[in-house]
């Protein structure tokens, strides 16, 4: 797993795990804090659907936080205000980056978390594509 997977799959895994991953980096006492978690704004940028223009309707609050360990310096942004989740998100990035000894467990549970967020979005799908109607017959698509 590359680190823009890796940083994806923290981003959106579920608070709990990542709780359970980042308690032993966080005990180590090798991580610093060098941004504590802090609520921020960013941009949400979205395409028009009939010329395909750029706009932004509005903007996404989120949590940032950066650790710095053993030289390697750890990210997060989260969506909404969760600061353990942004500080457990920087620390298992910087553990990550160093090679930290548990790395092939925490790498194998966030491909877990990504195996259960893909099953949840395809349900999801299926359940989208089960409304979709021929506006020509008005019959359901099945």
């Amino acid at each position: 797993m590359t680190r823009p997977e890796w940083l994806s799959a923290l981003a959106q895994a579920r608070p709990e795990v990542l709780a359970a991953l980042a308690a032993p980096v966080e005990t180590s006492g090798r991580a610093e804090v060098i941004r504590p978690a802090a609520r921020g704004l960013l941009l949400a940028t979205a395409e028009e659907s009939v010329e395909r223009a750029a706009f932004h309707p509005g903007e996404i609050l989120v949590t940032t936080c950066e650790v710095r360990m053993d030289g390697a310096l750890g990210h997060a942004i989260v969506l909404g205000a969760d600061d353990d989740k942004a500080r457990h998100c920087a620390l298992l990035d910087a553990a990550l980056q160093t090679g930290w000894p548990d790395s092939l467990r925490i790498l194998k549970t966030l491909g877990e978390e990504q195996t259960r967020l893909a099953a949840i979005r395809q349900a999801e799908h299926e359940r989208v594509q089960a409304t979709r109607v021929h506006f020509d017959t008005m019959d359901p698509q099945r």
